[in-house]
């Protein structure tokens, strides 16, 4: 399946991912919502995947499939449900943009010209550290490399090593808190810009841009 490289976003506490990615639908049914539960390494990963058609036949909306989307990802009540804790609505909203701008953008691009019909599929995950008290019973288990989740510290050197940034422009937001405070702030060498505190923690977790996904020097 075509995918994009996902998204990122952390309150310190809990880390979430979104990805979004499509392939030719080539059944007549299109597979229901579903959720994934994994526990590995210490750390809880828990998954939504939601589903949509998209049809040229049909004239896509992409505004009202756009919405159904985010309901079913976001709102949606179930068994399970990997947003239990208060998700910042930054965060669903510059979803919904990606979304969004996804769907028009699969539908101009030439590549796709010869298909039809898309089935939309978009990934939700909630990561944080093992917690004794959930209960694990009711769920499968999978095994995911902490690698292939960017999981892997960069290096000290690397963090210590960030451009500091003094001019920055008036739309500033950073992309990990999601808050437009002007405070300390730094520039990876991909030229994103973040909180100084924010992105230096991050990396302590995770040595890849939060929204390139570029890597930075690992330790090793």
């Amino acid at each position: 399946m075509e995918r994009d490289s996902g998204s990122w976003y952390s309150n310190f506490g809990t880390w979430y991912y979104f990805d979004i990615g499509m392939t030719e639908l080539t059944q007549h049914q299109i597979p229901q919502d579903y959720e994934e539960y994994v526990d590995s390494a210490g750390r809880c990963r828990r998954f939504r995947y939601c589903h949509a058609l998209l049809d040229r036949h049909d004239n896509p909306d992409s505004t009202k499939l756009c919405h159904l989307l985010c309901k079913s990802l976001f709102e949606q009540c179930s068994k399970f449900t990997p947003w239990e804790h208060e998700i910042h609505e930054g965060f669903k909203g510059f979803r919904e943009s990606e979304i969004f701008n996804y769907l028009e953008s699969i539908c101009r691009d030439e590549r796709n010209k010869n298909i039809n019909k898309f089935l939309i599929v978009v990934k939700f995950g909630v990561f944080t550290r093992s917690n004794n008290a959930l209960d694990y019973d009711d769920y499968d288990y999978y095994d995911i490399d902490d690698e292939e989740l960017g999981f892997v510290p960069a290096s000290e050197s690397s963090i210590e090593a960030l451009e500091k940034v003094s001019d920055l422009g008036l739309e500033f937001r950073c992309a990990i808190c999601l808050e437009e405070e002007k405070e300390e702030v730094k520039r990876m060498p991909c030229r994103h810009v973040f909180h100084a505190q924010c992105i230096q923690q991050w990396l302590t977790n995770s040595h890849l841009c939060p929204l390139c996904r570029h890597a930075m020097p690992s330790v090793s």
